[in-house]
């Protein structure tokens, strides 16, 4: 699965350029109504392959598809969505044919993928529209208008019905197994164990780049690493690794600040550091007494803070969905720590380290070695 960036302005592909260590990992999506100084570096944004023109309807803007397809080569896109119409499939249907008319008529099949857009009002609907869009030729098709509109706010969406999404992916994959399944605009970290489950080949996001420290950015100046430091330990991880260790924070630190891996000195951290020097399988996060639930590579400080019961408590209220979005992205989550620190897990489904410290130190190494990558 990948996830697709919504991108509309220069400064987008800036802070996406640092993502060198991930090309082909993502997409990048925009739409036709931008600048030609703009198409341009999206044309040439050579850190992946996928390209996805958007027709810009939703923005209120609308234009024949001779003219979209012409944006769309100017844009070099690898995938062009056609147009299509809020929950109204026989709308949207009318719009495909015109689409791949024009579209094979005219010889943009050796350009770009033209890929269709259903919608529906139900899951079965939803695969109705699907599947006559398949029979129209179309290779793939999107889903769209899973997102329920706000009223007044025309740029803002969310979803309330999270059963309909489910079950409209679930439908059309069953009946469609090797399909490319693109969910329009509802990429979600909360979703990315339900997309792994189903194998959803992409899906888009316009949230990503709000995704920093506004008072941190004005004393910094460092936006563009807040972003990327987001993207490099809270996106791409969760898509692309099965495995998640959980641990507790230890009372033995190295004398600097800097990441968190780096600071803590336990055997524990030990046995992790030796393993990420060849190794990249598993993701990790810290449960640690001063600052919570934090990523390995989140910058602390020194400290010296115990866990206790009050706290363990409060910790287990503000992350309990942070923390079931985790587990449930995972096909394997280990926890290896003191049993305050445990409480804060909850019940979500994990496995645990148990014994004396020997014993559980074992249990962790076996563990992470089991599988290499």
């Amino acid at each position: 699965m990948i996830p697709i960036f919504v991108v509309d302005r220069p400064f987008s592909l800036e802070i996406l350029e640092g993502l060198a260590g991930f090309k082909d990992k993502f997409g990048i999506l925009s739409h036709p109504f931008t600048t030609n100084n703009f198409k341009e570096k999206f044309r040439n944004f050579d850190l992946t392959k996928y390209k996805i023109g958007d027709s810009g309807i939703y923005q209120g803007k609308n234009m024949d598809y001779r003219n979209l397809f012409q944006e769309y080569l100017k844009m070099g896109v690898s995938h062009g969505i056609i147009k299509d119409y809020y929950r109204n499939p026989r709308k949207t249907l009318d719009s495909a044919r015109l689409a791949i008319e024009e579209y094979k008529e005219s010889g943009y099949d050796s350009s770009f993928k033209l890929v269709g857009v259903a919608q529906g009002d139900s899951a079965v609907s939803y695969l109705n529209n699907y599947a006559q869009q398949k029979r129209l030729g179309f290779e793939m098709v999107a889903i769209g208008g899973l997102l329920d509109k706000i009223e007044d706010h025309a740029r803002l969406v969310k979803v309330k019905q999270e059963e309909l999404v489910t079950q409209t992916l679930e439908l059309i994959r069953n009946k469609y197994p090797k399909d490319d399944l693109f969910p329009l605009g509802i990429f979600n970290r909360s979703r990315i164990g339900l997309f792994k489950r189903i194998g959803v080949w992409g899906s888009d996001y316009k949230g990503w780049i709000f995704h920093y420290d506004i008072e941190r950015s004005h004393r910094k100046g460092d936006r563009l690493k807040q972003v990327r430091d987001y993207l490099k330990t809270e996106i791409f991880p969760m898509i692309n690794k099965e495995r998640l260790l959980i641990l507790s924070c230890s009372k033995k630190k190295r004398n600097v600040n800097g990441p968190a891996i780096e600071v803590y000195d336990g055997p524990a951290f030990k046995i992790l550091r030796n393993y990420l020097k060849d190794n990249d399988g598993v993701d990790v996060r810290i449960i640690s007494a001063k600052y919570g639930l934090i990523s390995m590579n989140t910058e602390i400080e020194q400290y010296d803070e115990k866990m206790t019961l009050k706290k363990a408590i409060e910790y287990k209220k503000r992350y309990n969905r942070e923390i079931r979005t985790l587990i449930n992205s995972y096909k394997d989550v280990k926890f290896y720590g003191g049993s305050l620190y445990r409480l804060v897990l909850g019940t979500n489904n994990y496995t645990y380290t148990e014994g004396k410290i020997g014993q559980q130190l074992v249990q962790l190494k076996d563990w992470i070695y089991r599988t290499r990558n």
